[in-house]
Order: structure tokens, then sequence, then C-alpha cells
């Protein structure tokens, strides 16, 4: 009797060693097959990075910030960051409604607002702006005095036509 006992024992044990081996494998299996996946948009995300990195460079090769040179100008002034002072004085124009002097063109119902502000260089900036229907870009010098004020100049301007 204790020795068919044991023969029980032992074959119910075998049998659970069989099955755990079994369902490990599986399991270590669908493991590796994840890490292939997972290492593999790994590199697809690193492709991904690195191609829009590439792109944010282009982009930024005509600003302020990424032109040492321009930065250079502004070295000796104790403004901290420059750019946004530009803007922010070229947005407070929209305030004054009536007197945008930047912007020369004038519509019946409505006025012409600055929306967008890119800053080139020391010198020079362009600008989007609508009234809502029109759309219109701007390119625009400035200067920047002794006592920090920005005296902008209107370039170039021109208003898209709208299709009929």
């Amino acid at each position: 009797m204790k020795y068919k006992i044991a023969i029980y024992l032992f074959l119910f044990t075998a049998l659970v060693l069989i099955f755990q081996l079994v369902n490990s494998k599986k399991i270590l299996d669908d493991q590796v097959d994840k890490l292939v996946k997972l290492k593999a948009d790994k590199e697809s995300y690193e492709d991904s990075v690195l191609k829009l990195q590439s792109q944010l460079d282009k982009v930024n090769d005509f600003t302020l910030e990424g032109n040492d040179y321009a930065l250079g100008y502004f070295k000796n002034t104790n403004v901290e960051n420059i750019a946004d002072q530009i803007k922010d004085e070229l947005y407070e124009k929209n305030l004054l409604r009536d007197k945008n002097d930047l912007i020369p063109y004038r519509t019946m119902n409505r006025n012409f607002l600055i929306n967008k502000i890119k800053v080139l260089n020391h010198k020079w900036l362009i600008a989007d702006f609508s009234d809502g229907t029109n759309w219109g870009e701007l390119f625009v010098t400035f200067e920047i005095d002794q006592s920090g004020k920005i005296n902008f100049e209107l370039k170039e301007h021109f208003l898209y036509t709208t299709p009929d």
C-alpha cells in the first residue's frame, strides 16, 4: 500500500513538474518575443526622434535663439530674453487697434491683429496677421536703442487674396 502511494505521489509530482516546465517555456518564449518587439519599436522610435530633431534643427536655422552671432549683438545689453521682449512689444501694438501702423491694411468692420511672430535675427522679424477672414504677413526690421526701446519699421507686407 505504501508502495502504491509513493508511486502515485511520484507520478503526480512528475506531472506537476512537466506542467511547470511547459508553462515556463511558453512564458519565457512570450517574454522573448515581447523583448524583441520592444527592441524593434525602440529602434523605430530612435529613428523618429533623430528625424524630428533634424527637422527641428532646420526650422531653428533662422531664429534668433539659434543664431549665436545675432545673440552676440545683444551681449552688452542687460536684456534677459530679447526675443520675448520683442514679441511682447509687437503684440502690444494689437492693443492700440486703430494706431497699429505696422499693418497697412484696414477693413470695414474688423481690425487686423498680429497672430504669430518669428524673430529671425538681431534686426529682422516676420509676423502673421489677420482680421478673421483675411490673412497676411509682414517683414519688419527693428532696432533697440540705448534706453531699451524697440523701434519697428515695416519693410514688406502682403495680404493673401481670397479665392472667389
